[in-house]
Order: structure tokens, then sequence, then C-alpha cells
């Protein structure tokens, strides 16, 4: 049961990451007011929106496929290490002149959220087998 809701809630992290990687590679300007960071009127320069876009799809799509298939180790993992990307986004919006709980409060939940999943990952009493592929002993019971 735990192990089923923290592969669900990595999952939906993991679909969030892309959603909000890819608006930050189709909506540049709008997916960094919604990261915290307001730019001027005129600014059109939008090199680092789009490396930061990237970085959370890829880590959004690592997410979901490592929860999807089951591979809870470096599930936990990732969760543990992706915890400095929130960590630092939330330094970030912390040293803009607009920063308030509001704006900080994004980066908080994901760490909130980060670091109890790995712990609950790594606690859990037997790795997961990968999804349609058995243990030895599983082919040794079915046998007999």
């Amino acid at each position: 049961m735990r192990r089923t809701l923290s592969r669900s809630l990595s999952l939906l992290i993991g679909l969030g990451m892309i959603f909000i990687g890819l608006r930050f590679l189709l909506a540049p300007r709008l997916g960094a007011e919604g990261f915290g960071i307001f730019l001027p009127p005129t600014d059109t320069q939008y090199a680092f929106h789009y490396a930061k876009g990237i970085r959370d799809v890829f880590s959004g799509l690592l997410l979901a496929l490592f929860a999807g298939l089951g591979y809870d180790r470096p599930l936990a993992w990732v969760l543990l290490l992706g915890a400095l990307i929130p960590s630092v986004d939330l330094a970030i919006v912390r040293a803009q002149p607009t920063a308030s709980l509001a704006l900080e409060l994004p980066h908080l939940i994901a760490i909130g959220l980060l670091l109890p999943l790995a712990a609950s990952l790594f606690t859990t009493a037997h790795p997961a087998s990968p999804v349609g592929v058995q243990r030895p002993e599983q082919l040794t019971r079915q046998r007999s």
C-alpha cells in the first residue's frame, strides 16, 4: 500500500514536472512568473527558460519512468537528489525583490514532498521488481 502510494505520488510529481518544463519551453514568460521571477516587459531573452524547461521535462520523464516501471530504489535516489533542485530554486526566488511566501510556497511544497517520498521508498521492506519481471524465487514457486 505505502509503495503504491509513493509510486503514484512520484508519477504525479513527474507529470507535473513535465507540465512545468513544457510551460517554460512553450510560454517562457508565463513559466518564469509561475516560478516566481518577473521579467521586464521588454526582455525577450529566454535562454535560461529553455534550459530550465528541458531540465524539468527530463526530470519529470525520469520520475514518471521509474515510478511507472516500479524501480523503487532508483526512484528513491532521484527523489532524494532531485530535492536539490527546488532547494536551489527556492534560494533563487528568495533572492528576488518580489519574493514572498506565496512565490516560495511551490518550492517548499516540492521539497516537502520529495524528501518523505524518497524516505518511504528507501524504507520499503523489499525492493520491487520492475513491472513484468519476476524474481527467481517467484519463478521457482510457480513451477512447483
